[in-house]
């Protein structure tokens, strides 16, 4: 008996270390997937002639300016290495003759920045002023900051928070009836107003309420059996590499990208509408595979699919527990 039971406790130790080896290998087969695609498609290449990552490096600069029209007591004498950059970029915009949003947008902060009052009168900006009238385009928006006080701040506040945060489930089941583009494009220009690290905004969504695309897209992810052909909207939502310059940013995508996943969810929720967040922490292999039949791009990193559609009248949802709260809170301390 004893020798029988040493037998069945060698066997599950070697079958333990098959699978944590498996695991070791296969985690660092992704890691270097990771890597690679950060070396091919990172922002740290600084090629500044390519408009996209010009404008990431655009908004990058300029944020911080933003940042510093926006304090009531600011450092009068911040900034002017950002207005530098931002001028040289224009520059580079100019020759290349490819004016982007962020190009435009970069001009009007320049101009707003050197007409404060404590820079208006400056050598530096009366040099830049002259620079700016050579660039022959403008912004239709406004940007820069703008006065915001607390009766717009409560505008945002809900009676009862409860009732639209724990009411959101996520449903499997939905109406056999597809989702029209105006509600799912209302729903993105909600969820744009998600925060990203220096205001980037590196996301890109790709959506298809086609069946065959559809089917052909949840094949390759596996948390949508017996419900996936049944989805009536896709979303798969993405962040752009380019938009990351070092190596400190290396998670920077998954972190902006997790947080506009969230508030799509909330927004839809927002508009009624009911959705299911489908994983895609897959293997290079079937990252790979998805690619070479949809048209995503290859610098955009896959976060996650989102299922969209209607609820039935009456549904059926996990009841998931929520963990202790004592579990997942601390009173931050030094040690």
């Amino acid at each position: 008996m004893n020798s029988s039971w040493e037998l069945i406790r060698d066997y599950m130790r070697n079958i333990n270390f098959i699978r944590h080896m498996y695991k070791i290998l296969t985690g660092f087969a992704g890691f270097m997937y990771d890597y690679k695609r950060f070396l091919a498609y990172g922002g740290w290449q600084e090629n500044m002639n390519d408009i996209e990552r010009r404008n990431y490096q655009q908004v990058y600069c300029y944020h911080r300016l933003e940042k510093s029209l926006s304090f009531k007591e600011r450092n009068p004498n911040s900034g002017w290495r950002d207005v530098y950059e931002l001028l040289n970029l224009l520059n580079i915009a100019k020759q290349s003759n490819s004016i982007g949003y962020h190009d435009k947008a970069s001009k009007q902060i320049l101009e707003k920045f050197i007409a404060l009052p404590e820079n208006i009168n400056l050598e530096q900006s009366q040099s830049i002023k002259k620079e700016l009238e050579k660039f022959d385009f403008n912004s239709n928006d406004i940007h820069g900051a703008m006065e915001y006080n607390l009766s717009h701040f409560k505008k945002g506040k809900l009676e009862q928070p409860e009732d639209f945060f724990l009411t959101r489930y996520s449903l499997r089941e939905f109406q056999d009836k597809t989702v029209g583009d105006e509600i799912i494009h209302r729903a993105i220009r909600l969820a744009m107003k998600t925060p990203s690290v220096c205001n980037r905004q590196a996301w890109h969504i790709y959506h298809t309420s086609d069946k065959e695309v559809k089917n052909s897209v949840l094949r390759y992810q596996n948390g949508n059996r017996h419900f996936g052909e049944n989805i009536p909207n896709l979303l798969v939502i993405t962040t752009d590499l380019k938009a990351f310059f070092s190596a400190t940013e290396r998670y920077q995508h998954w972190i902006d990208g997790g947080l506009l996943s969230m508030s799509l969810m909330y927004a839809f929720h927002a508009l009624g509408m009911a959705t299911c967040a489908l994983n895609w922490s897959q293997s290079p292999k079937n990252d790979k595979l998805l690619r070479k039949i949809v048209n995503i791009k290859p610098d955009h990193t896959i976060i996650m699919l989102l299922a969209v559609g209607y609820p039935d009248e009456n549904n059926k949802v996990c009841l998931s527990a929520r963990r202790p709260f004592e579990e997942i809170y601390s009173t931050l301390e030094n040690r």
